[in-house]
């Protein structure tokens, strides 16, 4: 009896995703000023070597390049990107409201190693990127991917203004970029993440408790 059922509530879930409607807040609207998603990879750098990623950026129509700007980074960012999410659909309607400030939207997929051969695959580095709680990933988001894209916009530098976002996986490694270094990012948005023995997730409810309040603090939604 319980594959049956098993079945029957994999199946209501699936039509209920199915008919699942996007909010207003998703859709495009007409008279809201649109923004512009420009794509770039991010060479190989020190901290993941030989390793490039795939990126984007969402600029608000009303960016202005004399004020320092806010920004989100978005872990698996094609997923965010893309037709389930709407990122910059959101982020146009929210900002036109001004529920948000002018912000820019900095997409970053996790890197993927080249084979070195055609007898050889791709190394797609995903959870070794995320589920780590070194502060590797924390440290690639300052020093290589945040400098790249602050060569061509006003980034602010106030951690109130940082946020990271991710899911699963990602929500992890949102998580810990933040808890590695709360005194640059104080907004995370960590959806259903995956806080399990993978790369030793699984530890971080026992590791908070144990460790002393940080000098800053962040906010986590999710």
């Amino acid at each position: 009896m319980k594959i049956p059922a098993l079945v029957i509530l994999c199946t209501t879930a699936l039509l209920q995703a199915q008919d699942y409607a996007l909010g207003p807040e998703s859709q495009p609207q007409a008279g809201v000023p649109k923004g512009t998603v420009a794509k770039f990879t991010l060479d190989p750098g020190k901290f993941y070597p030989g390793t490039p990623h795939n990126c984007s950026v969402y600029v608000p129509a009303q960016y202005d390049s004399a004020k320092p700007t806010p920004f989100m980074i978005f872990l698996d960012g094609s997923g965010y990107l893309g037709n389930g999410m709407r990122i910059p659909v959101v982020f146009d309607n929210l900002i036109a409201k001004h529920d948000l400030p002018p912000m820019i939207g900095i997409f970053v997929d996790p890197g993927v190693l080249p084979a070195i051969s055609d007898q050889a695959q791709n190394r797609f580095e995903r959870v070794f990127e995320y589920d780590s709680l070194s502060d590797r990933y924390s440290r690639f988001l300052l020093e290589e991917l945040i400098p790249e894209v602050a060569r061509k916009y006003n980034l602010s530098k106030d951690p109130n203004d940082r946020g990271l976002a991710g899911t699963s996986t990602g929500a992890v490694g949102a998580f810990a970029a933040a808890w590695n270094r709360p005194d640059q990012f104080h907004r995370v948005l960590s959806l259903i993440g995956t806080y399990v023995a993978m790369k030793g997730a699984d530890s971080l409810p026992a590791l908070i408790r144990r460790t002393e309040q940080k000098s800053s603090t962040f906010e986590c939604v999710g």
